[in-house]
């Protein structure tokens, strides 16, 4: 058989699972989309669907994106022409942005948010505005995707599209190439010229000495959080290749990609045939390289250690009352605390934010989604907006207010769209910014009444990032200029007027008494502290020169700084005295002024690409509907289990088709072979026009060798904040035929079902869930059930709680948990307890009787009902009802290292770290018969391409009931 046709019998022998039926987009997302009036927008390279309220946002997201994007499509190898880039733009409140690759039923789409309210996109880089250059990021993505030829090329056009070659190489390289690019396609915006980015690189280069290995680059090595190994590391490693290699290299590398017939075999081979080097040669010079070019910097006398580890995250305030320090911080031994530390770095508490029961006040306590921490001027208070999730799942953001002497949330105000800022030195008001389609502006919230008033009317594209207040009232700001972030000053009488005007991204100003500004500024690359005399308009003068990054400087009175300094992969409180260590560099303009903007006033023109519109009409619902997304048939052959000498044909059609919003989708599979007469068949169709719930009803007949199947079912599903809510309607019927041992059998079950499950926890990096409560609760009623003539129900319940493990250790917890299941009026025999095998493939020895249970045909109408109980996985208990109660004590050891490859066919390889288990589990089945096991487990967690878990394990469990023994398990689970 030529080679070329292995991955085209693979692919066919598997065509049956691939016409599905999915949500095309996240349940906040789509609920807007069936909500709003959305409309379509055509160019030259884009189709673009918006919702049409946000046509001045789209349409300048437009302009840059397609510039963005014909730019790009200059710099592959293949001459092919390319579709049209597939874009969403959506309203809500998402913080994100993702290219979707073409794959089976899915065709390849891209999805931005018109806006981000997170303040970490402004410290990379961007802006709350900026959602072009973010989808800059996003259509390197797309384009490198597109370049998808040779037989899977040809394939996808024939098939409607199946799945893209470069959506499998490594993480590193598709995330590292859309960074280095986002940077270099027609203006200085995102990570690349982002202080911070380069500062967390530069810090870890140090403390390694610029040995780093491959599994650096794997988003799974935490010493790299927050940001990803395969987006940091991998974008100096990216960078590092076009400098030394050439940017054409990395799209010959593409090319080859692409064009290859197992895209996730040998990608380090084909490095090799575009760069004579393989993947971990290649990353062992750059590694070198850092070395050897390596400066170690060292933090001078004067800067202080007020505490040397607050975590690999944090953000910063101080009180110029006290001078005390407050940060929300997470480590990767540490889950997220609000620390408040007197002058002198002493823990004045040290407050855990998760809260876990339903009802709860907030859910998200990550310092990533925290900004615009500020102390009142008598320090009683501390203020901050927390970033967390609605209903929908969209992000809302949140005022607290936090008593700072016990860490208490006193209060919270709601209806804050945007990030952060500064509460007013006297307590009464918060400014923060206000961010509504692409343009953001400042707000400020009457603490009081609630009342929102607007403090600033830009139009257009603006970004602002977090203010500050002044006591006399004069607010100074970040604001994004055609040079990059730069300082600005709202007047008391509303007048703005810049205060910086260069590309040295200066950002987060205090006051430091009532002329003079603290701010980070870039020098020699490295943000650093520097001071702005506004009364003497001199240029701004440099504090501190730490070794990496300052960030969140805070003045706590007129003589001394604080600041976050990044040293290794954490970050360090430090403090520093305002002296300037050298006269700063002019300003590259003066200092305009800027009039108050009032309603209505003109927004300033788009000066970049001019939008080439081809229609801008609204959105027909049905678009695309009728033209199958995926339309694939397929043939192939396997062995008869009845007659190996004799084969089997198959063959069959799938259809998946959804209109272009994904208000309505459908998939359709029919399948026949030489050993049946009759087809099997089924059929599903989706909508979110109910958004957010979702509606899916399928309908199915699928025949076997003296069997046939008849399964209906219609599903409503949605979530609540994070708790999945589902109600089902299920039917199903089988028929055993004349051919079959049972000939003229039929069994059936007809019924409604539900399930709910609520989930709140904290977790660590090294250390895994800390504190952890949920519950889930599900149930069935079936009154049409087995042909019989009584009604039976199922109902399962579950409460389990994770604490933290012994003292003084970090990486370690116990699991307690409690399930009850119950099938009250069932028939005997349909209920199984324990016999579910552990792992995808496993070994075992064993001692005790052999596990003789089977469930008798007129049982199987095509659904089981199962409870797993663990160090039963060999042997199955007959019953109505089970109670069990377990307990897992779990200990980690991490490794956290990494192959380029393994054995250089194979994607990479990573180690992440090993489980060490001890546990117990009692089961009381139909209230009279116990099952006790007892054991130990350990478990190699690993990672093969940076995207598939793979666990190898070995289980020992004791049993003490039921006559049996010892059980041994070696096996693998993903």
């Amino acid at each position: 058989m030529p080679r070329r046709f292995l991955p085209v019998l693979l692919l066919l022998a598997t065509l049956s699972g691939c016409a599905f039926v999915t949500p095309r987009f996240e349940q906040n997302v789509q609920t807007e989309f069936v909500r709003e009036d959305m409309r379509k927008l055509s160019t030259r390279t884009l189709e673009l669907y918006y919702p049409a309220r946000l046509r001045p946002s789209a349409l300048r997201i437009a302009a840059r994106l397609e510039d963005c994007v014909e730019r790009l499509r200059l710099l592959p190898h293949s001459p092919r022409k390319r579709e049209r880039v597939l874009v969403y733009l959506t309203g809500e409140d998402f913080n994100n942005a993702y290219v979707l690759p073409d794959y089976s039923s899915l065709p390849q789409q891209m999805v931005l948010p018109s806006h981000m309210s997170l303040e970490l996109f402004n410290l990379l880089g961007f802006g709350p505005a900026e959602l072009g250059a973010v989808g800059c990021h996003e259509a390197v993505h797309y384009v490198q995707m597109q370049q998808t030829d040779g037989l899977w090329g040809a394939l996808n056009t024939f098939t409607g599209g199946l799945f893209q070659s470069n959506s499998l190489t490594e993480s590193w390289f598709l995330e590292g190439l859309a960074t280095f690019y986002e940077g270099r396609l027609g203006k200085a915006q995102g990570r690349p010229h982002s202080p911070v980015w380069h500062g967390f690189f530069e810090a870890a280069s140090q403390e390694l000495g610029g040995a780093f290995h491959p599994g650096y680059l794997n988003p799974a090595h935490r010493r790299m959080d927050p940001f990803g190994g395969n987006y940091l590391t991998g974008s100096h490693f990216v960078a590092w290749l076009a400098r030394k290699y050439g940017e054409d290299k990395l799209w010959r590398l593409v090319a080859d990609q692409g064009e290859s017939l197992l895209p996730p075999v040998g990608v380090t081979l084909r490095f090799r045939a575009v760069y004579n080097r393989t993947i971990g040669t290649l990353f062992d010079e750059f590694s070198a390289e850092l070395a050897r070019t390596l400066q170690v910097r060292q933090r001078p006398e004067a800067q202080r250690v007020l505490a040397p580890q607050v975590g690999y995250f944090a953000r910063l305030a101080a009180s110029p009352a006290d001078g005390a320090t407050a940060t929300v911080d997470v480590g990767r031994d540490a889950v997220p605390h609000l620390t408040v530390r007197e002058r002198e770095g002493g823990v004045r508490f040290r407050r855990k934010l998760t809260q876990f029961l339903p009802g709860r006040r907030w859910i998200s306590t990550h310092p990533i989604n925290m900004s615009g921490l500020s102390f009142t001027e008598d320090g009683q208070s501390l203020y901050l907006v927390a970033a967390d999730l609605d209903a929908l799942g969209s992000y809302l953001s949140r005022v607290w207010r936090v008593d700072a002497r016990t860490g208490e949330v006193v209060r919270t105000w709601e209806g804050v769209r945007g990030m952060g800022g500064g509460v007013s030195p006297d307590g009464r008001a918060y400014v923060f910014v206000h961010v509504s389609g692409d343009t953001a502006n400042l707000h400020r919230l009457d603490l009081l009444t609630g009342e929102h008033t607007a403090l600033t009317r830009f139009e257009g594209q603006t970004s602002l990032g977090p203010p500050a207040v002044a006591g006399d009232g004069r607010i100074a700001f970040a604001r994004v200029t055609e040079h990059g972030w730069n300082l600005a000053l709202r007047e008391v009488d509303g007048t703005v007027r810049a205060l910086t005007e260069d590309a040295r991204f200066n950002y987060a100003p205090r006051w430091l008494d009532a002329e003079r500004l603290v701010f980070v500024r870039e020098h020699e690359g490295r943000w650093q502290a520097h001071l702005l005399d506004l009364a003497t308009g001199a240029p701004p003068v440099r504090l501190t020169d730490a070794p990496h990054l300052v960030m969140d400087v805070a003045p706590r009175g007129p003589t001394d700084i604080v600041f976050l300094n990044r040293e290794g992969f954490d970050f360090s409180l430090d403090s520093a005295p305002v002296e300037p260590r050298e006269p700063g560099t002019a300003v590259a303009t003066a200092r305009p002024v800027f009039p108050p903007l009032e309603p209505g006033a003109p927004s300033a023109p788009f000066l970049g690409h001019d939008l080439d519109i081809l229609s801008d009409a609204p959105y027909s619902p049905l678009e695309r509907f009728f033209l199958p997304e995926l339309r694939a048939p397929y043939i192939y052959a396997l062995p008869d289990a009845a007659n190996p000498e004799r084969a089997v044909i198959y063959g069959g059609l799938a259809l998946a088709g959804q209109d272009r919003l994904g208000f309505h989708q459908y998939a359709l599979l029919v399948e026949a072979n030489t050993a049946l007469r009759d087809p099997s068949l089924s059929f599903t169709y989706g909508t979110a026009l109910t958004a957010p719930w979702r509606l899916q009803l399928s309908a199915a007949r699928l025949r076997d060798v003296g069997r046939r199947d008849l399964q209906a079912s219609a599903s409503l599903s949605r979530t609540f904040w994070t708790t999945p809510v589902s109600v089902r309607l299920l039917a199903l019927r089988r028929d055993w035929f004349g051919a079959s041992r049972y000939p003229g059998l039929r069994t059936s079950l007809v019924g409604p079902e539900a399930s709910v499950s609520f989930s709140a926890g904290e977790s660590s990096s090294y250390g895994g869930t800390q504190r952890a409560l949920s519950l889930s609760l599900s149930g069935g009623v079936y009154p049409l059930a087995f042909d019989q003539a009584r009604p039976f129900a199922e109902v399962r319940g579950e409460l389990a709680a994770v604490v933290p493990g012994l003292p003084g250790l970090t990486r370690d917890n116990l699991l307690l948990s409690l399930v009850g299941h119950a099938l009250p009026n069932a028939p005997a025999g349909l209920f199984q307890v324990g016999g579910v095998p552990a792992g995808a493939y496993s070994l075992r020895w064993r001692q005790g009787p052999e596990d003789s249970r089977s469930l008798p045909p007129a049982l199987q109408p095509g659904v089981s009902f199962v409870e797993p109980l663990r160090g039963y996985e060999d042997f199955a208990l007959e019953a109505r009802h089970v109670l069990i109660a377990s307990a897992r004590y779990r200990y980690r050891v991490i490794f956290d290292y990494g192959w380029s490859s393994f054995f250089w066919l194979g994607p990479s390889f990573f180690i992440s770290h090993l489980e060490l288990e001890a546990f117990g589990a009692w089961a009381r089945t139909d209230w009279r018969a116990d099952h006790r096991a007892a054991g130990g487990a350990v478990f190699l967690r690993t990672n093969f391409g940076q995207a598939v878990p793979v666990s190898l394990f070995y289980q020992y469990a004791r049993r003490f009931d039921d006559g049996l023994g010892h059980l041994h398990l070696l096996g693998i689970s993903l």
